[in-house]
């Protein structure tokens, strides 16, 4: 079965609700923000005099949120595997991976030790899967495809996904493992 984003919502809440010991109408529905936030800093400069009469820059910051139609690779990451957990019975070891550095102060930029991990995986219904998620004109890097490379001869499953949509998405991955 295909699901819309709103079908899929629901069907989580009702799972969640039959396996939560509160009543229904405490348990929270899970959220996707699938649209990218950024926000800006507007500079704004007007020109104000002292009291002398002598005229000065004065500048205002502005903070803005402005939504880009792009997805929210995050977003779209939590979404996938909370598909894959809901959906494929024998999923519970299919984790989210965390490829990026940190910033720490007075150390400076660490770089990740998991360079080209895929976003997500795991094992699913018995076979190993590895998903990498690419949007728009994001590309696979180098590092990438030599995880794709060492998933592929040890038997495993390496899937990029190029996100267009969810319902797209579903059929995919269906299409690699099928649904018990």
């Amino acid at each position: 079965m295909i699901y819309t984003l709103k079908q899929f919502i629901d069907y989580v809440h009702m799972i969640d609700c039959l396996n939560s010991t509160m009543p229904a109408s405490k348990v929270t529905f899970k959220k996707y923000d699938l649209d990218k936030k950024r926000v800006t800093k507007k500079r704004l400069v007007e020109v104000r005099q002292t009291e002398n009469g002598i005229p000065y820059e004065f500048v205002i910051q502005k903070k803005e949120t402005l939504k880009i139609p792009n997805a929210n690779t995050n977003e779209i990451t939590k979404l996938i595997v909370d598909y894959v957990h809901y959906i494929y019975p024998k999923s519970s070891a299919f984790k989210r991976i965390s490829s990026e550095g940190k910033y720490r102060v007075g150390i400076g930029y660490i770089p990740s030790s998991n360079k080209g991990m895929s976003d997500a995986e795991g094992l699913v219904n018995g076979k190993f899967l590895s998903l990498e998620l690419k949007i728009g004109k994001d590309k696979q890097r180098d590092s990438q495809k030599a995880r794709q490379i060492e998933v592929e001869e040890s038997g495993g499953i390496y899937y990029l996904c190029k996100w267009t949509d969810f319902e797209t998405f579903q059929t995919e991955i269906q299409n690699l493992i099928p649904i018990e």
